[in-house]
Order: C-alpha cells, then structure tokens, then sequence
C-alpha cells in the first residue's frame, strides 16, 4: 500500500491517557484496533477505562495514494462508540479533528493524521448568520402626489392675494395636466430609487456571503496552520526529550514483546554421557527390590564416597541411559547467529544430574575381606535411600562430566579391565557429554535450525551457542555494566511449558501425495515483575567472606512462568538485557526465580583478553 501519510495523530481528551498524544506509525497497516485488550493499536487501561470494551471499535484505511480515506466502525461495543456526539451505526467517514468516544461519558479523543494531504480537509464549521434588518421603502409616489397637490393650491392662493394688494394681471391656477406631469415625474424617481434599493440591498448579500466565505476559509486556513504549528512543537520537545527522561517511564512489556519476539528462539536438545576410552554410552543400573525397579548406587570403601553404579552394559533395555533432553530459551546477541542461553541447556552434562530415575534408589555396601593373599567382598543387606536427604548431597549434585567409576552389570565391587576404582588412588574413568539434537526455533517459524555448542561459563549457569543463517537476525541488546536495583521493572521473554500452545492444521503436496500436518506456532511468552532481590557469589570483604546459597543471581518476582523458560532474556526498562532466566524455587505454596546476571553471557563472546 503506498499513502502519503505516514502517522495517525490520536490526543486523549479524558480517560486514562487524558492529556496524551500517541503518534501511530502507518506503514503497511490496514486497520488499527481500540479496546482494553493489550493487543489492541490504541490500547486503554483495562482497570480504569472500565466503559471501553475489550474490542470496542475499529479505524480502517481505505484507498490508496491520493484517495485515501478512513472509516470507523463500532466493533460490537458494550457502550457503543460516538463520533462527534453521534453513535456510530455501520461504518461512517473519519476526519481529521473529528472526536471520538467510546461509550457515553467514556474516553474521548480526536483522530488526525500527518502530513495532512491537501484533499483531506476537516470538517467545514458550520457559522450561525443574524438576520439582516428589514429594508424600508419609502411610498415616493404617494407622498410626491401629495406634495404637488399643495403646491398647487399655496400657489393659487398666492396668485390671488397679489392680484388684490398690487392690481396686478390675474393669473390662471396650476391646471390638470401640469398635476398629473409631476405625478409622473415622481413616480419616476420613486421608482428609480426602488430599483437602486433593490440593488443595495442584493449587493449587500453578495458582498457579505462572499465576505463570509473568505472569512470562513482564513480562519479554517489559520486553524490548520495552527494544528501544523502546534504538531511540530510537540515533535520537536518529543526529539528533545534526553535519555535520562525515557530511561525513568521506560518501555512497556508489549513493546519490549514487539520489538526482541523475534530474537528470542526456542531450543530442543537431547544430549548424552559416553565413556571416553571406548565411545560407549554409559547406563545407569537399575534393579527390581521387592517388586518395585530403582536405580543402584554404590558405597564405596575407605570413606570414599556413595557413587552411582555406572556400566556399559544395558540388561535388557532395564538401565537407564545417562543423559536429558526437553526443550529451553535462548536469544540471538549478534547478527551473524550467536545465541546465549543457559548451559544447563545447551550442555547438561557439566551441571549437576540431580534425582534423574527417581528421588529414591537401592545403596549396596560392601566390605573386603582378606583371607592370606586372597581378597574378597561381600556385598551387605542393600537399603533404600533419598537422594532428597542432605546425606546423599554429594551424589545428587553428581556432576556427569566429572567422570566415575564404571561397573560390571552383575557385580558393584568388580571394576571392568582398565577402570577399575582404585581405593587407594580414587582413580576415575572419563567421560564426555554429547549433543544429539540441538535444535533453534525462531518466534512464527515452522522450521527448526542446526545449533552448535561454542563455548561454556566454568561461572555460571551460562552457554553460548551459534546458528548459520543466510539472512541478517535481529537481535538484542545487552547492558552487563548496568546498575540493577531492587524493586526496577523487569520483562521476561521465553517459552515456558506452562503456556497455552496454538496448533494449525496444514496440507502439504509433495510427488502428488497430500499430507495433513498438525503443526505447534512457535509463540513466545511476556510476562513482568520486579527485581526482588539481589545476591552475589563468594565475595571477600574486612567484614568477612559472603556468599550466597544460589550463587551470583538476581531474585525474581517473575512466577507466571517456569520450565521451558530457562535461559530466556530478561529486559530492564530500558528494553536491554540484565540477565538469564535461569533457576526456580519452590518453599510450600510459595515460588521465587533467579536470573543469572548478563555479564557471565557476555564474557563469553570474548575469545581474547581485553
């Protein structure tokens, strides 16, 4: 669509936003929205814009270049929308300066648009007219009749006294024919001056409508200029407006949502533990105690330590293989396809395994008993544990790629040749975690992309990944100096499991073979809060050396989102980057979450020292 306007110029006249200009880009839009749904292009308060229903009305463009025009419709309203005082029925012309309200006594504002095109005036003002004071006509016929019947008779009079004081000849009185000359003489003039009232009073008309019209068309002429003059102040104090100012109201979460939806991507992984000397996979062992299967752990002699009992053998596809997968969060930090994200997603075998098979398992201990040169174990009475309790912390935080001792499947006190748990030594086989499937998807797309692991944080909960794109991504910006206060506003952008997922149902042809494909949208999730809390890692002071149960996070009030979400950006106000949605914590009925600060990120696209 090509129009020569470039914005729609709305000013709140009362509501929520009275006294407030928005200033709507036009673009490729058709129509723009009003209503209490955030969603909408003029979107009002859902509290305190009570009259405004959630879909109320509706602006549509109409036309194209030179022949563009706007329509307003009532989108089915609770309250109805009013026009310059008349309820909308249908769909009705918009102008500029035209004032609209939504409900009876509800928000009202007036709609304009810039730059105004020439042929897209506002309403003409209609200008109440006096009457004009009646025009007198003067009966010349008569009252010039009149007056020569008296000439008439004062001169026969006054012939007739002279003729007796002076003896002077008699005279004869007016005759008539001489009456009836001067009533025709005056009718004349009567009539010439009727004619000449007549044009006056014509010639006032027009010169007054016409004077009116110009009048009219000034003032609208003033008036539009004024508009122009008042609009350009405002863009200019808008252009003025320092940082400082737009850092304190900040960005909204639908704004930060419009803007960085696109960068944020959703990540699938299924990863792996192999042994290192021989490439196998690595299987957890489990067994069946009275009826019931668990996963084996071994206490080894010497103080050693509980370990879990690791072989390479699965006894008929009843071990459990040591690995993960599900899906996470992530965002795009450069345009050439980085992505940061959080490393218990993109490498899950250097953080902790945790209760993986079930928070409970069987303990086998064992003692060696040496009789002359021969040596022999024997196994105890096996007992069940929790991994949940603190005496098992060291095997639930059992990092997988910090090795193990690998056993056979049928014996936990016999090593296998070249792995053998030495006592003595606490020798350890090696082992390597591998990706299997590490998968982007970006906000809308179908399509899924290859990633690959780059690089780790060994001090935090922090990975980078790379993607290869063809075209330029849009991506973030991060702030890891920026001074993060408690109680700042804070928007989370992610793809939590707990969200509604939207589903379409597509046909595909391929070789003349027709398809239906029930498809999951990518969508990402907004939600917001507060910083609640800041902690930091092991921090030595004269006062002693701090350190926190959680590390170096940020506490979240952010809990409408959870699982899934890890490794998502979290934005301050200003629309940047402070963190990595990272952790959640639950303590009965009540839930916290951690962000790990953004500077770990952003450590790691850095290859050199600085």
């Amino acid at each position: 669509m090509t129009t020569p306007i470039e914005r729609i110029i709305i000013r709140h006249l009362s509501g929520s936003k009275a006294n407030q200009i928005e200033q709507l880009p036009v673009g490729d839009s058709r129509e723009f929205t009003i209503g209490r749904d955030p969603a909408s292009k003029i979107a009002f308060d859902p509290v305190g814009d009570s009259v405004v229903s959630r879909k109320h009305a509706l602006i549509r463009i109409m036309g194209e270049g030179d022949n563009i025009s706007f329509k307003l419709s009532d989108a089915g309203s609770s309250n109805g929308t009013f026009l310059n005082g008349e309820r909308v029925s249908g769909e009705v012309e918009l102008l500029p300066e035209d004032t609209i309200e939504l409900g009876a006594k509800g928000p009202k504002f007036t709609f304009d648009v810039q730059p105004r095109p020439a042929n897209f005036a506002a309403r003409t003002k209609v200008i109440g007219v006096s009457d004009t004071a009646a025009t007198r006509v003067i009966k010349t016929a008569e009252v010039a009749a009149s007056t020569a019947v008296n000439a008439a008779a004062t001169g026969a009079g006054t012939a007739k006294g002279s003729s007796d004081d002076g003896a002077a000849p008699k005279k004869s009185g007016i005759g008539h024919e001489t009456v009836q000359r001067l009533i025709g003489e005056e009718r004349g003039k009567a009539t010439r001056t009727m004619t000449g009232a007549i044009a006056a009073v014509v010639a006032f008309f027009v010169l007054g409508g016409a004077a009116l019209y110009w009048a009219q068309h000034r003032e609208l002429e003033r008036r539009d200029a004024e508009d122009k003059l008042a609009q350009n102040e405002t863009d200019e104090r808008l252009s003025r407006i320092p940082d400082d100012v737009n850092s304190k109201i900040g960005m909204k979460p639908r704004e930060i949502y419009d803007k960085f939806a696109k960068a944020t991507v959703q990540i699938g992984m299924m990863w792996r533990l192999y042994d290192k000397q021989t490439g196998r996979p690595i299987q957890h062992k489990t067994v069946d105690y009275k009826g019931r299967r668990y996963p084996a752990y071994v206490q080894l002699p010497n103080n050693l330590g509980i370990v879990r009992w690791l072989t390479l053998e699965d006894d008929h596809i009843t071990n459990l293989m040591v690995g993960g997968g599900g899906s996470g969060s992530g965002f795009v930090i450069s345009e050439q396809g980085y992505i940061l994200t959080n490393k218990h997603v993109a490498a899950g075998w250097q953080v902790g395994y945790g209760a993986e098979g079930g928070r409970e398992g069987i303990l086998y201990d064992y003692v060696v008993v040496t009789s002359g040169k021969k040596r022999k174990a024997k196994i105890k009475e096996p007992k069940i544990i929790d991994l949940y309790d603190s005496a098992y912390a060291d095997v639930f935080h059992w990092v997988p790629e910090s090795g193990g001792y690998i056993f056979k499947t049928d014996d936990p006190t016999t090593a296998l040749a070249g792995n053998t748990p030495d006592p003595n030594s606490n020798n350890k086989a090696s082992f390597v975690g591998r990706n299997e499937v590490l998968e982007v998807k970006f906000h809308g797309s179908r399509l899924g992309v290859n990633a690959s692991l780059v690089r780790t944080s060994p001090d935090a909960d922090a990975a980078l990944m790379k993607i290869d794109s063809p075209q330029t991504l849009t991506k973030v910006e991060m702030a890891p100096n920026a001074a993060v206060e408690i109680g700042e506003n804070i928007t989370v952008l992610g793809y939590p499991a707990v969200s509604v997922e939207n589903f379409v149902l597509r046909q595909t042809e391929e070789r003349g073979r027709i398809r239906s494909q029930l498809e999951k949208i990518t969508e990402a999730t907004v939600t917001e809060g507060i910083v609640s809390k800041t902690a930091s890692g092991v921090k030595s002071t004269e006062g002693g050396t701090f350190a926190s149960d959680m590390g170096d996070v940020y506490q979240l009030s952010v809990v409408a989102t959870g699982s899934g979400n890890s490794g998502g950006p979290v934005f301050n106000s200003s629309g940047k980057v402070i963190g990595l949605f990272t952790y959640s914590r639950n303590v009965g009925d009540t839930k916290a979450t951690m962000a790990v600060p953004i500077k770990y990120g952003a450590e790691l696209t850095q290859a050199q020292r600085e």
